[in-house]
């Protein structure tokens, strides 16, 4: 009889467990599923960089003290997302879903940029101290009709990098990678 009664107390030990599971799997996979479905829209460009992609680079060797800076700026970064469209209808679309991801995040507003060129916001995920964050989030917004260039107006850009990231590096690798409104990213450090 105990035999019965502790097998029982195993399995649903077992159910409990891989409910519990089943229920937690999705917060770890929220931040990329909620942004996934703008991939696949045509008036969406989209650039997502893997820590594979990551990895591969940093084995790069380079005989410069900038290019070696770089590498171990890129060594500790586990993912790179960038979505920018020229649409507003989708742009009011990621507007929402940002939103909805701010709220279920544990992410901290850094900073706040609203002028006459658009609204930046910047948010971030605590690190290992002071000086480092595990994610990087930011969402521009109204830019597009002060960009003055003729081929690109963008209406919305959301960024995303997770990883190990030193703030007081942020700026120049977002540079160096060319993503479209990390200059905003210069004053980060001197605002936390």
């Amino acid at each position: 009889m105990k035999t019965t009664i502790n097998k029982n107390r195993k399995m649903t030990s077992k159910k409990l467990m891989i409910a519990v599971m089943i229920a937690i799997l999705p917060m770890f996979t929220f931040a990329q599923s909620i942004f996934d479905t703008f991939e696949d829209m045509d008036d969406v460009s989209t650039v997502v960089v893997t820590k594979k992609a990551f990895e591969l680079m940093a084995k790069f060797d380079s005989d410069s003290p900038e290019g070696k800076e770089y590498v171990n700026m890129i060594a500790n970064l586990n993912n790179l997302r960038v979505f920018v469209t020229e649409n507003a209808t989708i742009a009011a679309d990621m507007k929402v879903k940002v939103n909805t991801y701010l709220k279920s995040s544990k992410l901290s507003e850094l900073m706040r940029v609203k002028d006459k060129e658009g609204n930046v916001k910047i948010y971030i995920k605590e690190g290992k101290d002071a000086d480092h964050v595990s994610e990087l989030f930011m969402f521009i917004e109204g830019i597009g009709k002060h960009m003055g260039g003729e081929d690109r107006n963008p209406e919305a850009v959301i960024v995303s990098i997770s990883g190990d990231i030193d703030l007081n590096k942020i700026s120049e690798l977002t540079s160096k990678m060319n993503i479209q409104g990390g200059e905003h990213l210069k004053n980060v450090k001197k605002k936390q």
